[in-house]
């Protein structure tokens, strides 16, 4: 035998040992139980914390750990304690988050826990930003749902059935999921939550089993009521400085009505920072665009009073500011509750 061959014939030995070994790995890949049904996922999600939801990036920020436990006669084994085994080793569910983002990290290591009568233990923590599109034509006054889905990648409903774990129901936790009460969410209240069942669609046609957790919160609006629209009224209110002002200072009334207007496009600039370029006004929009109006409209009424002043009109001047006095903030006052009462979106 030449020595090529006596390499040969050594690299072929090792190639169907380590097939061998490999042999003696479980590798489940197939459902269990495929032809009693859809195999039964029973799942339980717990909210750790959510740190931030940015309306801008339409986002929210959030730690959250998940539990999924199911049954598998193949993997029961007659030890006493659990036995492990890599992830990709064993069949599962295959679960993804449907809006996670590249930030999301997951903390735990890839594998799960089969206990003697082959209930398969898989669990998670999952840390990062979430999408979640948001309707804000109501800012800084709105409610959103926020929602964290998960899809059994390429199982549909008739395959893989998502529950919640009884386990997690036991011990007092509704619907086998909560959130933390130590969240440190700042400006949003959290006012309920709740799982359910959800299917995924891929495409049309392509629906995958999923699961949902939702939980509703409204934004804490004190922020942008002592920092941005009492401002505004403010500002707003000093235009109407102009209708007190006689008519023959007219360089005092311009320079009132023009500083008015520039600070109110300030703001505008200010807000647009905390919004995603929407195609729609926000209450917050419109506020600001009914102030400039009538700011602009303060700026012509002193105008029309000093031409009226140099046509040697005086009385008729001092009507229209008066008249002003009591216009301008009846409109200012029926506009701002149309804008603010009604919730839109």
């Amino acid at each position: 035998m030449t020595k090529k061959n006596y390499l040969s014939l050594v690299s072929l030995l090792a190639i169907s040992i380590l097939d061998a070994g490999g042999a003696e790995m479980p590798a489940v890949i197939e459902r269990p139980r495929a032809d009693d049904g859809p195999t039964r996922v029973s799942i339980g999600i717990w909210m750790v914390d959510i740190t931030s939801i940015d309306s801008a990036q339409q986002s929210f920020t959030a730690e959250m750990a998940l539990v999924l436990r199911w049954k598998d006669p193949r993997l029961a084994h007659t030890g006493n304690g659990v036995v492990r085994y890599p992830l990709e080793q064993v069949w599962h569910p295959r679960i993804a988050v449907v809006n996670e983002t590249n930030s999301v990290s997951r903390k735990f290591p890839d594998s799960v826990e089969v206990e003697p009568d082959g209930t398969v233990n898989y669990r998670q923590r999952y840390a990062g930003a979430f999408t979640q599109p948001l309707r804000l034509r109501s800012f800084p006054f709105d409610r959103q749902t926020f929602r964290l889905q998960f899809v059994a990648v390429r199982y549909r409903a008739n395959e893989v059935q998502f529950v919640p774990d009884q386990d997690w129901i036991d011990n007092g936790l509704k619907q086998a999921g909560g959130i933390a009460t130590s969240i440190t969410l700042p400006d949003w209240t959290i006012e309920s939550w709740n799982t359910k069942s959800l299917s995924y669609a891929l495409a049309p046609g392509f629906e995958y089993s999923g699961y949902a957790f939702e939980f509703t919160a409204s934004r804490n609006a004190q922020h942008y009521v002592w920092k941005v629209i009492l401002p505004l009224v403010l500002i707003v209110i000093m235009s109407w400085a102009v209708f007190w002002i006689d008519p023959v200072t007219s360089n005092s009334q311009i320079s009132i009505a023009v500083t008015s207007m520039l600070t109110l496009i300030a703001y505008r600039f200010a807000i647009d920072n905390q919004l995603p370029r929407l195609p729609y006004t926000t209450n917050l929009d419109a506020f600001i665009l009914m102030s400039t109006v009538l700011v602009f409209f303060s700026f012509i009424e002193v105008l029309v009073t000093t031409i009226l002043e140099n046509q040697k009109r005086n009385r008729l001047a001092i009507t229209i500011d008066r008249s002003c006095r009591v216009i301008f903030p009846v409109i200012f006052l029926l506009a701002s509750m149309s804008i603010f009462v009604h919730p839109r979106g």
